[in-house]
């Protein structure tokens, strides 16, 4: 790859999180747009289901268990007025 192509992967790729104040470059990773194609609905199902989670979905079918860490923190992210009641 020559310096112009790279420098134009650098800016597609370089990743800025504001909360952080975290630059992630992964402009040197060896994939191509063909991946990370592939890769979208994965991790669009990923998000889903994190965001299912932090709603309450049961996590832990055989126990009928609920992951909390989310709102065992912060009480108002509770999935239910009884659950931030009880943290609260």
């Amino acid at each position: 790859m020559d310096a112009a192509a790279l420098w134009q992967r650098y800016q597609d790729w370089l990743y800025y999180h504001e909360g952080l104040g975290l630059y992630l470059d992964v402009s040197r990773m060896r994939f191509d747009d063909s991946f990370v194609e592939a890769l979208q609905p994965k991790f669009a199902n990923a998000f889903t289901q994190m965001a299912a989670l932090e709603k309450g979905a049961i996590a832990n079918p055989d126990e009928n268990r609920m992951v909390g860490h989310y709102w065992l923190r912060n009480s108002d992210l509770a999935p239910t007025p009884q659950i931030k009641q009880e943290i609260d």
